[in-house]
């Protein structure tokens, strides 16, 4: 069942890291912002629906059992959906940024457990 809670905050977390990985890009590859505006724009959107993807993908348990295992589940599933998305990036990127690269496999990780934490603290408040 899909938590629109999760979706939202996945999305709008993949949206501000998406921010943060093009300036980051813009800073290694050659030409100006305005020159690679197709190519900024498109890694921004891979981060935006790297979020939409995690979110949509909490209810995917990896290990089951322990306490720990919505934190461990959170990073497996963040770095497979980001690895899938870095490769993607990789592939049609024409500089070959593979700093960007790197970058999006650890945003996957990051964005599933900021995701987690924050439905993990409103399931608290709810309880409380």
């Amino acid at each position: 069942m899909v938590s629109y809670k999760r979706l939202g905050i996945s999305t709008v977390t993949g949206a501000i890291l998406g921010v943060f990985c093009i300036l980051g890009a813009v800073q290694r590859i050659p030409g100006n912002f305005s020159a690679n505006l197709a190519y900024l724009m498109g890694i921004w959107a891979m981060r935006v629906i790297l979020g939409i993807v995690i979110g949509l993908a909490g209810d995917i348990v990896i290990f089951k059992g322990e306490t720990w295992q919505n934190w461990v589940n959170a990073v497996i599933r963040g770095i497979i959906f980001s690895s899938i998305f870095s490769v993607a990036i990789l592939l049609i990127d024409p500089f070959r940024d593979y700093a960007t690269f790197a970058a999006g496999i650890a945003y996957g990780p990051i964005i599933d457990l900021i995701t987690t934490f924050i439905i993990f603290l409103i399931q608290k408040k709810k309880k409380d």
